[in-house]
């Protein structure tokens, strides 16, 4: 990969190893000397305990955040930001996707293939519906297995 500021996007439904993954990458890259931060639209509903509080009604703000604190960061020079959301279309990464390109930078996308339950309590309904509408994306790296 070419050393200019990369994107890494990390797809999945729920309970599908995301963050768990995202988490490793962003400690692998860290411990090449690479400034590395990971940003997710879940960080939206954590409160100052640290507990998990979901308002759907809000979920258009969570992910604008998730997208202007990505930004920001390259802005401010980061090397590598790391982005876990669900993204079951290419349009949800759309945004993330333009603005990379504009921007110029490298964009890796991976797609999580683990079913290992939703820490956040997301309705089995809810789940298949996810599963049902996701698509795949042309290049995206597919990761299945215990992490």
């Amino acid at each position: 990969m070419e050393d200019k500021q990369t994107l890494i996007i990390i797809r999945g439904i729920p309970g599908s190893g995301k963050s768990t993954y995202a988490e490793t990458l962003k400690k692998d890259l860290w411990e090449e000397g690479y400034d590395v931060e990971r940003f997710e639209a879940d960080d939206f509903w954590i409160d100052d305990n640290g507990d998990y509080i979901f308002r759907p009604e809000l979920l258009g703000l969570a992910h604008r955040e998730c997208w202007r604190r990505t930004f920001e960061a390259f802005d401010h020079g980061l090397d590598y930001a790391i982005v876990s959301n669900t993204f079951t279309t290419a349009k949800e990464m759309e945004p993330y996707l333009k603005e990379a390109e504009t921007r110029g930078l490298n964009v890796v996308v991976y797609r999580m293939d683990n079913e290992f339950g939703s820490i956040h309590g997301v309705p089995a309904k809810t789940i298949e519906s996810m599963k049902a509408r996701f698509v795949d994306y042309p290049g995206e790296i597919k990761i299945k297995k215990r992490i």
